[in-house]
């Protein structure tokens, strides 16, 4: 009995002793500092390498995989602009630390025996652990920053030249501003199954582009008056008046004022003392001479059917041009006001020539189909009254002129539009009174008026034979 229950122990011990080895082996053969054998990432095995020995492995084989693989950006644009970057640099990746410790650590979670048995069956059924693309914004949104600074660019506007008649036109350039955030949802939504991304672009197209200034391309309006009798200073009123609408252009919209452009009418900008209608009287003053400038220009502005927006008549009617077609201006309170009612731009150009001032509206004049055409009628002449005011102060019969006489007018003008000859339409457009002015003398008293005495002669003596006498008398 005593040497069975011996035997037994020593069994048990043995057992026990046994055990004890077999699980230190097992701890020491399972808890590796390094990827067990047939532990697979992207199909690499890192068996025997420790956990930064494995990832520096994995990074290298990656990168050297993807050293000749790139995204494309570009513009869907007239430019179609590519830029290529390597796909890490524009922020796509993997999920390496996740992806390599979870290799690293298979077979090193669990009990032993499932250890033991995990590992085991690695030796015939390696673990392939698969890296699973990710994006990464912060750097996308870097690369994006910088590819910005090559993209971004300001609108630039078309040049309009024009010289002797011949047209010029340099192209109009599109801004560009590159929209990083949507172009960021881009990568997102088509990653990782496509490497072309288009790039978001804002466009910013200037306002005069040179399919716009290409429709100036004709004369759609011209008139002249001229200046021959004038002096020299309002001469030069005229010319520097005429010469400020050098180059100008007016886009379709848009509103000129013809005192705005030609400027004050003082001697510091230019302009010199000639004569001005002032309350009805031509008087010296600074600039005259420029509403003639303003009133050719007007003719042609109606000849090219621009919209006015500001017209005045003069207190006397022009002699230059038709009564009903003259345009005073005297700032602040008179001015010449237009609209480049068209869909295209157009462009002045002016002349001195020979004593006569020119204006040429310049547009479309491809699509121009009509004419037009200024009437003027007459609705009414109204002579001017005499006015005699006596002043005692003249010698007798003295007749002074203290102010001219001016015949009035009544006006109406009208704006006729014709095609291939025929009106087809045709509207009032001004009503004009140039006021009558009376005639003003100031007369003597009327000469005394000297009557005659009747020379008186004595009767000769009568006698009748007659006892009376009777004498009569008659004168």
């Amino acid at each position: 009995m005593k040497k069975g229950i011996i035997i037994a122990i020593i069994s048990i011990l043995i057992l026990s002793a046994s055990g004890l080895a077999g699980y230190i082996y097992l701890d020491d053969y399972l808890n590796q500092d390094k990827f067990y054998d047939g532990v697979r990432v992207e199909g690499i095995d890192l068996g025997g390498y420790t956990l930064n020995m494995g990832m520096e492995k994995i990074l290298e084989s990656k990168k050297i995989e993807n050293e000749n693989k790139e995204i494309e950006f570009y513009t869907n644009d007239d430019d179609n602009n590519k830029f290529h970057f390597a796909l890490e640099l524009a922020g796509y990746s993997y999920n390496y630390q996740e992806t390599i410790e979870s290799a690293f650590n298979y077979g090193k979670i669990g009990n032993l025996i499932k250890r033991y048995f995990e590992v085991e069956k690695l030796k015939t059924q390696p673990a392939n652990f698969v890296l699973t693309p990710i994006f990464q914004k912060d750097k996308a949104k870097k690369v994006l920053q910088d590819l910005a600074i090559e993209i971004n660019t300001e609108p630039e506007d078309a040049v309009f030249e024009f010289n002797d008649g011949i047209i010029k036109i340099e192209d109009h350039k599109v801004g560009k501003e590159l929209l990083i955030d949507e172009t960021i949802e881009n990568m997102e939504s088509t990653f990782p199954e496509v490497n072309k991304v288009e790039l978001s672009i804002k466009y910013d197209i200037p306002e005069k582009t040179s399919e716009l200034y290409k429709r100036i391309n004709g004369v759609i309006g011209e008139f002249s008056t001229n200046f021959k009798t004038s002096p020299e200073g309002r001469s030069y009123n005229i010319g520097l008046s005429t010469n400020s609408f050098e180059g100008f252009v007016l886009m379709p919209g848009d509103i000129a004022s013809y005192n705005e452009i030609t400027g004050p009418k003082q001697a510091k900008f230019g302009y010199k003392e000639a004569p001005v209608i002032l309350n009805g009287e031509l008087t010296p003053g600074m600039g005259g001479g420029v509403c003639q400038t303003s009133t050719t220009l007007y003719n042609a502005l109606l000849l090219a059917d621009l919209e006015i927006i500001e017209r005045h008549p003069h207190s006397i009617a022009a002699s230059y041009v038709r009564k009903g077609t003259d345009g005073a201006v005297a700032a602040p309170y008179l001015d010449l006001k237009f609209r480049n009612n068209f869909d295209y731009p157009i462009y002045i150009d002016t002349k001195i020539e020979n004593k006569n001032v020119y204006f040429y509206i310049y547009g479309d004049l491809e699509s121009r189909d009509y004419s037009i055409r200024i009437d003027t009628k007459w609705l009414d002449t109204i002579p001017y009254k005499t006015i005699e005011n006596l002043d005692n102060s003249l010698a007798p019969g003295t007749r002074e002129l203290v102010q001219d006489g001016r015949t009035g007018y009544k006006v109406n003008t009208y704006k006729t539009k014709l095609k291939d000859g025929k009106v087809i339409s045709s509207e009032k457009i001004t009503y004009d009174y140039y006021r009558e002015r009376d005639a003003i003398y100031k007369v003597g008293p009327p000469v005394p008026i000297e009557i005659p005495v009747p020379e008186i002669t004595e009767p000769s003596d009568i006698f009748i034979d007659s006892p009376e006498i009777t004498t009569e008398s008659s004168f």
